[in-house]
């Protein structure tokens, strides 16, 4: 069953906190902005009336007031989409998918990588690892407990259910090629220390039933290569390294 954690930190209430002061502030200012624009309009509509000569020229002072009030109110509200476009103030955790490469636990509000951009044509890297059924097994045991949950959550989407498993498979290849943390095989990349979360571990040693398609990506980044510059070595639920490869549900897979 999937269920949520929300999870708190110091940094993200006092991001929350900040955030709602100025949302108080531009709704005040807004507000303020268009009652004084109704009054406006409404002096005018009294003053032309009159049709007098002084009251024709308060009125254009008026209309001039009105011009510059609908500026500012239209400034307000393009800072209000601006704010409420920020990622949210409580990282929302999907339970059963305690992947994370790296760590599962937000101490800090995202920041997106410096230049990090959405990869538009991937790019396939020959991988060292050679292929045999125990590198297959493994390889394809690692990328359903890190990405499994997906077959729920874009079950009516196969496509991004490929996607996710093979750039998670991806990423493990590439750190071996790197020898991520010392890592010589594909169980030194599961086992090193401060990465992969104690539950991918744990699924991984009892032996999923994995769908049979999970074996065919495997397959395929063992024998044709793993997707991504040699460098993809971030997976993680928020953006890091250098730049961003691919985004998918709460996934980030990051450059280094």
């Amino acid at each position: 069953m999937l269920t949520l954690k929300t999870v708190f930190s110091k940094e993200s209430l006092k991001l929350f906190w900040e955030n709602t002061l100025k949302e108080l502030r531009i709704t005040k200012e807004s507000a303020k902005n268009f009652i004084k624009v109704y009054f406006d309009i409404l002096s005018i509509r009294i003053l032309m009336t009159a049709k007098k000569p002084e009251a024709i020229i308060i009125s254009v002072v008026l209309i001039a007031s009105l011009i510059c009030s609908s500026f500012v109110v239209g400034a307000n509200y393009k800072e209000r989409i601006i704010t409420c476009s920020e990622e949210s103030f409580s990282e929302s955790i999907i339970l059963g998918n305690e992947n994370t490469v790296a760590t599962n636990t937000i101490s800090k509000k995202p920041v997106p990588a410096k230049g990090s951009v959405m990869q538009k044509v991937d790019i396939v890297t020959p991988t060292m690892c050679a292929y045999n059924m125990e590198n297959r097994e493994l390889l394809a045991q690692m990328m359903y407990a890190e990405e499994g949950v997906f077959f729920s959550i874009f079950a009516n989407d196969p496509a991004q259910i490929e996607r996710v498993h093979k750039l998670a498979g991806s990423v493990i290849l590439h750190r071996l090629n790197n020898h991520f943390s010392g890592a010589q095989t594909l169980a030194d990349v599961l086992y090193a220390p401060g990465q992969y979360d104690y539950r991918t571990i744990q699924r991984v040693e009892q032996g999923q039933a994995l769908p049979p398609q999970v074996y065919q990506w495997a397959e395929e980044l063992l024998t044709i290569g793993a997707l991504g510059p040699d460098n993809l070595v971030f997976q993680a639920e928020f953006p890091q390294g250098t730049e961003i490869y691919d985004h998918i549900g709460n996934q980030y897979f990051c450059c280094r």
